[in-house]
């Protein structure tokens, strides 16, 4: 519980923070979409990034990207932010395939070695995708 309260208040006081993907008629719990800071010991700048974590019982059914959809647009528009970025493990194409439904792109050379993941993890190699405002394009 407190661990929650700490995030509501973080997203009151910041703005932006992790919210809770509420589906109307359907799961009680369909997962998060965030928007954070990512600590200084990532190998590239900015570190304002965009995520999501879902259930596997969540998958498939286009909560990530139109979750993803509202908090880019909250962060380019309300937050005044210019660019998000996004990262992933290089094993996980669903979440590659979302980032490339947002529009997001990423530069071969920013791949990298997660800092918090052991040597010979299997989630160890990360990708970076990236998106600047001035390259979203939102009706």
């Amino acid at each position: 519980m407190q661990g929650a309260r700490r995030l509501r208040e973080r997203l009151e006081q910041d703005g932006y923070g992790w919210w809770v993907i509420d589906v109307k008629g359907g799961p009680s719990f369909a997962g998060v979409i965030a928007l954070h800071v990512l600590p200084d010991h990532f190998p590239f700048r900015p570190t304002r990034e965009i995520g999501w974590r879902l259930p596997f019982a969540a998958w498939g059914k286009g909560y990530a990207t139109e979750g993803a959809r509202a908090a880019i647009d909250h962060a380019f528009k309300v937050l005044d932010w210019t660019e998000v970025v996004s990262i992933t493990s290089v094993l996980n194409t669903r979440s590659q395939r979302v980032m490339r439904r947002l529009g997001m792109t990423r530069d071969e050379s920013e791949n990298f070695d997660h800092p918090s993941l052991k040597t010979g993890h299997p989630l160890l190699a990360h990708l970076v995708y990236r998106l600047k405002r001035a390259e979203y394009i939102r009706d």
